[in-house]
Parts: structure tokens; C-alpha cells; sequence
């Protein structure tokens, strides 16, 4: 491994990444092309533009000064990846970025705080999602502003995947309401794969997690962890509204929330839909509500397997929905 300089901030997963591409060319590790967006006011940016910088087969550069130029230089579903740099910083507005190019994937390079950000800084501020299979991996969104509708929102975003990322909400005036919004039109965001997420949410009245506004198959809802200080009377984690899910697996996720006492809908997941089919498991859920303990709106077409939940402070969780019997 050659001794590269301070641009990549040490991180030695981008290092290999440019080792590679260096050695092979600008198209290696997929299909399509690899684009590297870093921030040019990093260290010795100018000996690493002039060290790394190579012209792909189709004119453009791997080393793009910004989000928004690297998307413009992706060609669709030719599988094309975008790493972010450590030290990438982005204020989100609404229309900035777009996510338009389909078959691309953003992937945040380095650990913890020294990932790639996005911060928000309006209620309207959001990444709109508007292509197919399109993936944002290993990121951090920070809400810096009250009530920001959405982290991301979907229009026509079949199989987007939200993978590894952090969602921080700033205080209990500067917050997210969700981080997952789709649109209206049934099956646009069909394939919509959210995993191994967090979000810190500090507001006292949100809405869900993730919010879905029209019949979506083939949803994949796993290994997500949500905290939230909400003392609202809503479906914190997923909402549904009268939306149909086919093929849907929500599994293993955790909610921690404060909650209202004697909820009236289900703190975990609500719908008034009935026709829906999938899977609900694993899931662990505690809030305070130690009157109704309603987790899940009954009657979705759901099923329900080893769901914990505890309105009890230090005390593990029992079955909700009740385990069926032979009775």
C-alpha cells in the first residue's frame, strides 16, 4: 500500500479503492464507472486531484467537485458507484441533490462522525429520489431545522435502498418528522429497502419512521433502530394509512420511545387497510404506555411472529400480538 497523502483523512477503505482504480484503471469493482467526490479544501488536495484524477472511457473524470456533478456524470442503470469522501459536507435543500440517475450507488467512505453529512437546513429540505435502484450506504444526516418534512422522499424510486446510515435530529426544535416518505402514486417506490438505519429523534411530536402513501410490494424493513422522545399518539415506526403492503418483511427492528399513554393506534406499525401480506417479526418495541399496549393496528392482513414489547422501565419485553393457542 503506497503512503498516501491527508486528503482521504487516513481512511484506508478509499485508499484501496484509488489503489485499485490506479492500478486497473477508471473502470474497476463494477459495471459501470466510479466516480470519487472529495472535498477540495482538504489537505494536499491538489497533489491527490493530480495523482488520481483519470478520464473515463466516456469523457468524464473519476474525481468530481460535488454530489450533483457526479450524478450528472453517471449514465443510468449502467451501475455506476460514487464514493464520498471523508470530510463531504452538503447542505440539503429541496431540490439539491437529486437523485435522478437510476442504477446508481452513493456510498459515504470513513467511520462514525468522519462519514460524509448532510445537514438540512429547512423544513422543506429533502433528497428526492426519482430513478430505480438507486442505494445511499454508510451516511449521516443531521436535521438542523424544525420540522423537516422528510430525510428522503420518494416519486418513481423502485428498489431504492437506505442502508447503514444515521439520522441525528439537532434538539427538540430542530428535527426531522420522518425520514422515509414515498408519494401517492401506487408502486413507485415498490422494492423499497430500508436496513440496519438509526435515527436519534428528539422531537416531542413527529410522524413515523417511515411513512408509506400508497400500496408498495416487495418492502424490506429490517435491523433499523430508532429512538425517540415523542409523546404523540401516532404510528412512530411505520404507518401505512389505508395503503396495501404485498410481500413485505419488517424484522428485527427496534423502537424506543416514550409514547403516549392509552395510544389509540399502533405505536409500532398503523394502517386501516386489511388486505395487506407479509411478515412482521422480531421486532422489540418499549414506550410507556402501560394501559392499551396497542403495537400493531389489528385486521392489516399481517402476520405476527416473536414481537417483544414493555411499557416497564427494566424489564424485558413479552409477546405482542398474544401467541396464539391450540384453543
Amino acid at each position: 500500500m503506497s503512503n498516501f497523502n491527508s486528503a482521504t483523512l487516513g481512511n484506508y477503505e478509499l485508499e484501496k479503492v484509488l489503489e485499485y482504480l490506479d492500478n486497473k484503471g477508471s473502470v474497476g469493482l463494477t459495471t459501470g464507472n466510479v466516480y470519487v467526490v472529495i472535498p477540495s479544501t482538504n489537505a494536499n488536495y491538489n497533489e491527490f486531484y493530480n495523482k488520481f484524477q483519470k478520464t473515463n472511457l466516456d469523457g468524464t473524470f473519476l474525481i468530481q467537485p460535488n454530489l450533483t456533478a457526479a450524478m450528472t456524470a453517471c449514465t443510468a442503470n449502467r451501475g455506476d458507484f460514487i464514493y464520498l469522501a471523508p470530510g463531504f459536507t452538503l447542505t440539503v435543500t429541496s431540490t439539491v441533490p437529486a437523485l435522478d440517475k437510476a442504477g446508481v450507488t452513493i456510498v459515504g467512505m470513513g467511520n462514525g462522525l468522519s462519514r460524509p453529512t448532510f445537514t438540512y437546513g429547512a423544513a422543506a429540505a429533502t433528497i428526492n429520489v426519482s430513478a430505480a435502484n438507486i442505494r445511499v450506504l454508510n451516511c449521516h444526516f443531521v436535521a438542523n431545522f424544525d420540522n423537516v418534512a422528510a430525510a428522503f422522499t420518494l416519486a418513481a424510486a423502485k428498489d431504492f435502498e437506505l442502508n447503514n446510515n444515521t439520522f441525528d435530529d439537532v434538539s427538540t426544535i430542530l428535527h426531522y418528522l420522518s425520514i422515509v416518505v414515498t408519494n401517492a402514486t401506487d408502486q413507485a417506490a415498490e422494492g423499497l429497502k430500508v436496513i440496519g438505519n438509526r435515527w436519534n429523534g428528539l422531537a416531542l411530536a413527529p410522524n413515523a419512521f417511515i411513512s408509506i402513501l400508497a400500496a408498495t410490494d416487495r418492502i424490506v424493513v429490517t435491523d433499523n433502530i430508532v429512538y425517540m422522545d415523542a409523546t404523540n399518539d401516532v404510528g412512530h415506526f411505520m404507518t401505512l394509512a389505508a395503503k396495501i403492503l404485498l410481500e413485505a418483511e419488517i424484522s428485527r427492528n427496534v423502537l424506543v420511545v416514550v409514547g403516549a399513554s392509552g395510544a389509540t393506534v399502533g405505536i409500532f406499525l398503523t394502517g386501516s387497510g386489511i388486505t395487506s401480506k407479509g411478515v412482521v417479526r422480531g421486532n422489540r418495541v418499549s414506550s410507556l404506555d402501560t394501559t392499551t399496549e396497542l403495537v400493531f393496528t389489528a385486521g392489516t392482513g399481517l402476520v405476527y411472529f416473536d414481537n417483544l414489547y414493555t411499557g416497564v422501565a427494566d424489564r424485558s419485553g413479552y409477546v405482542l400480538p398474544a401467541i396464539d393457542s391450540a384453543a
